[in-house]
C-alpha cells in the first residue's frame, strides 16, 4: 500500500472526522481538516499533501469544484470527490478539475481506499513521468543542434530549444502536432528517413540537399540524423530528430576504408553504410553537451573505441577520460573505486581515496557493462546523473562534479528490468541517446576491410611482411558468422599472423572451423586439460596456469587465449596468488 500525505475539505464534522479516522488507520497522514475553500488553499500551500478528499458543496463563496481547480493548476495536487450529489449537472461540472475520484455518500470504507491508493498510484506515476519528461527536456536544451522527439505516430513531444530557433515554432505551440508540419524539408521525400525509423529501422542520416523551411518561410540547408527511441519492453516508442547547419564533410572518417586517428590513439575502420550512420549520429552527440549516452551492442562489437570517439571529439577532450568494467571489478570493491572513501571508512581505508568520479571531473567516465552494475549502486548512480553530486564513503559532505557519463551494455537491459536486475527509472536517465553498434554479420562489407588493417597493424608488431588474404581466405572470412564481432576478427588475425609460413594468408591459418559456424578452433589440449576429479576451484586454477605457461606469461595473450579480460585474469590470479616465479 501507498502511504499518503492527504487533506480533508469537509464541513460535516462527523464525516471529517470519521475520514480522518479511517485514513489514519490505513497508515496514511492526515495533514489537516478544513471546512472552507479558502483554508483548504492555504493549507495546501504550507503543508503540500499528496492527495485532497473534498466535498463539492461545502462552506464559503467559492464550493469544492472551484477549489479542486486552483489546487490542480497552482500546486499540482489531485482530488478526490467525496459528495453526495451525483446529478448529471453536477458530475459534468466536478470533471473540470480532472479528479482522480468520485465517491457518494454515504460511503463505504472499501470503496474510500480503493480510490485513495488508484489515487496516490497514479499521482506518483504521472509525476515521475513529468519529471523525466523534465530532465529530457533539460538535457536536450543542453544540445547545440535542433533536436526534436517525436512519438511511435509522428507527434511532436519535444523541441529544444535550437531546434525553436530552426524551425521557428515555440515548444508549446508545436507540441501536438505532426512532425512534418513543424520539421518540412523539402522536397517532401526528405522525411522517408525519419519514416523508415519510426517503422523499425535503424539510425539514419537526412538525405543529402535537405532544405528546412521555417514557419516564417525562410529556408536553410540541413544535415542531420534520425535515431529510434526504444521503451524499456522493446518497443520502439518514437524517434529523436538531431540536426544542424549543413556543412562540407572534411572529416575523412566517412570516406571507405578510411583509418581516422583519434587523440587517444585508436583507430576507426568505416567501411560499412551502417556504421557511418551510426558515426554521423556519433560525430553529433559528441559535439554537444549531452550528459549522458547509452551505447548497445554485441560483445566485441568496438563500444569502447566509440566512447573514446565520443569524448575526442567532444568539448572535454583535453580532460580525463576513466572507464571501469562493472563485470569485472568484484561488487564489494566497485563501490569504493567509484565513489572513493574517507580515512576510516572501513577496515582498512587508512587514508583518504578519492574514486574515479571525482577524478575524471570536467571529463568523461565510461561504465562499461552498465547492466552487471549491483542494484543498490544503480540507486547511487543515479544520484550522480541527476545532481551530479555525491559523497565518498565514510563522507558527509557532497562532492560536486561536472561529467558526461557514457555507459555500454551487451545485455538486454529491457529483460533485466523485467528479471528486476536493473532499475528502470535508471534506464530511462541513461536512455538519453541511444547508439546501437550491429553486429558484424549484419555489416559484412567491413569484414575484409577490418581483417586488411588487423594485417596492417600485426605487420608492424611482428615485423613480417605478409601481402594479404589468398582468394580461399577472404572467403573463408566472408563465410564466417563472427561471434565475436571485430574482437574476433582481430584474434584471428593476430593467431594467422604467428602460423603463416607463406606471403599470403591461408584458410588453414585463420583456424576457423566450418563444421562450427562462427566458432574459432583453438585446439582442446592447448589450454583445457581434463578435469576428471578436479573441484571447480582447482579446475580453474589449472585453465588459468596451462594458459599463462603457454603465452610465458602474458597476461594480455592468455586473457585473450581465455575469453576473459585482462582485468578478470589478474583478478583471478591475485584469488589463486598465482605468479609469474611461482614453482613448478
Amino acid at each position: 500500500m501507498t502511504a499518503g500525505k492527504i487533506l480533508i475539505v469537509e464541513d460535516e464534522r462527523v464525516t471529517a472526522e470519521d475520514l480522518r479516522d479511517i485514513l489514519t488507520q490505513l497508515g496514511h497522514s492526515v495533514t489537516a481538516v478544513v471546512s472552507t475553500a479558502a483554508d483548504a488553499i492555504l493549507e495546501a500551500e504550507r503543508t503540500s499533501p499528496d492527495l485532497v478528499i473534498m466535498d463539492i458543496r461545502i462552506r464559503g463563496e467559492m464550493d469544492g469544484v472551484e477549489a479542486a481547480r486552483i489546487l490542480r493548476r497552482r500546486f499540482d495536487i489531485p482530488v478526490i470527490y467525496l459528495t453526495a450529489h451525483a446529478d448529471p449537472e453536477t458530475l459534468s461540472r466536478a470533471k473540470l478539475a480532472e479528479p482522480l475520484g468520485y465517491v457518494i455518500k454515504p460511503f463505504q470504507e472499501p470503496d474510500l481506499q480503493a480510490n485513495v491508493e488508484m489515487a496516490l498510484y497514479k499521482q506518483a506515476v504521472d509525476r515521475e513521468s513529468r519529471q523525466r519528461r523534465e530532465r529530457l527536456s533539460e538535457t536536450l536544451n543542453a544540445i547545440g543542434e535542433g533536436v526534436i522527439s517525436i512519438d511511435r505516430k509522428g507527434t511532436v513531444t519535444l523541441l529544444n530549444s535550437a531546434a525553436e530557433d530552426w524551425t521557428g515554432w515555440t515548444q508549446s505551440d508545436a507540441l501536438g502536432r505532426n512532425f512534418e508540419e513543424i520539421f518540412r524539408l523539402g522536397p517532401p521525400e526528405r522525411l522517408e528517413p525519419v519514416r523508415r525509423v519510426l517503422s523499425g529501422g535503424p539510425v539514419e542520416s537526412l538525405n543529402e540537399s535537405s532544405v528546412l523551411a521555417a514557419r516564417n518561410g525562410t529556408e536553410r540547408a540541413v544535415a542531420g540524423s534520425v535515431a529510434p527511441v526504444w521503451d524499456h519492453t522493446g518497443t520502439i516508442s518514437g524517434a529523436v530528430i538531431v540536426f544542424g547547419e549543413a556543412k562540407e564533410e572534411s572529416g575523412l572518417p566517412f570516406d571507405p576504408q578510411y583509418l581516422a586517428t583519434a587523440p587517444l590513439g585508436f583507430e576507426l575502420v568505416l567501411e560499412s553504410a551502417a556504421m557511418k550512420q551510426v558515426m554521423g549520429l556519433a560525430r553529433r552527440v559528441a559535439a554537444s553537451e549531452v550528459s549522458t549516452v547509452l551505447i548497445d551492442g554485441e560483445s566485441g562489437t568496438g563500444k569502447d573505441v566509440l566512447a573514446k570517439y565520443l569524448h575526442s571529439h567532444s568539448s572535454r577532450s583535453k580532460q580525463p577520460f576513466l572507464a571501469i568494467n562493472c563485470a569485472s571489478i568484484p561488487e564489494a570493491l566497485i563501490e569504493s573505486e567509484l565513489f572513493g572513501y574517507e580515512k576510516g571508512a572501513f577496515t582498512d581505508a587508512r587514508q583518504q581515496k578519492r574514486g574515479i568520479l571525482e577524478l575524471a571531473s570536467g571529463g568523461t567516465i565510461f561504465l562499461d557493462e552498465i547492466g552487471e552494475m549491483p542494484l543498490a549502486l544503480q540507486a547511487k548512480l543515479l544520484r550522480v546523473l541527476e545532481d551530479q553530486a555525491f559523497r565518498r564513503l565514510g563522507g558527509v559532505k557532497d562532492i560536486q562534479v561536472d561529467l558526461r557519463i557514457i555507459a555500454a551494455t551487451n545485455l538486454d537491459l529491457r529483460e533485466s528490468i523485467r528479471g528486476g536486475r536493473f532499475r528502470l527509472d535508471l534506464y530511462y536517465r541513461l536512455n538519453v541517446i541511444q547508439l546501437t553498434i550491429p553486429p558484424l554479420r549484419e555489416r559484412r562489407d567491413a569484414i575484409l576491410p577490418l581483417a586488411s588493417y588487423f594485417l596492417r597493424i600485426f605487420n608492424l608488431r611482428f615485423k613480417r611482411r605478409l601481402q594479404g588474404f589468398s582468394p580461399q581466405a577472404e572467403q573463408a572470412l566472408l563465410a564466417h558468422d563472427w561471434p565475436g564481432n571485430v574482437r574476433e576478427v582481430r584474434n584471428t588475425i593476430e593467431r594467422a599472423m604467428v602460423v603463416e609460413d607463406s606471403s599470403w594468408i591461408q584458410p588453414s591459418s585463420l583456424g576457423l572451423r566450418p563444421d562450427l559456424p562462427g566458432a574459432m578452433h583453438i585446439p582442446e589440449s592447448s589450454v583445457t586439460p581434463a578435469f576428471d576429479g578436479m573441484s571447480l576451484g582447482d579446475a580453474e586454477q589449472t585453465m588459468l596456469v596451462r594458459a599463462l605457461e603457454k603465452t610465458g606469461w602474458n597476461q594480455t595473450r592468455a586473457a585473450r587465449l581465455l575469453g576473459i579480460t585482462r582485468d578478470t585474469l589478474r583478478y583471478k590470479m591475485k584469488k589463486f596468488n598465482l605468479k609469474a616465479d611461482r614453482p613448478g
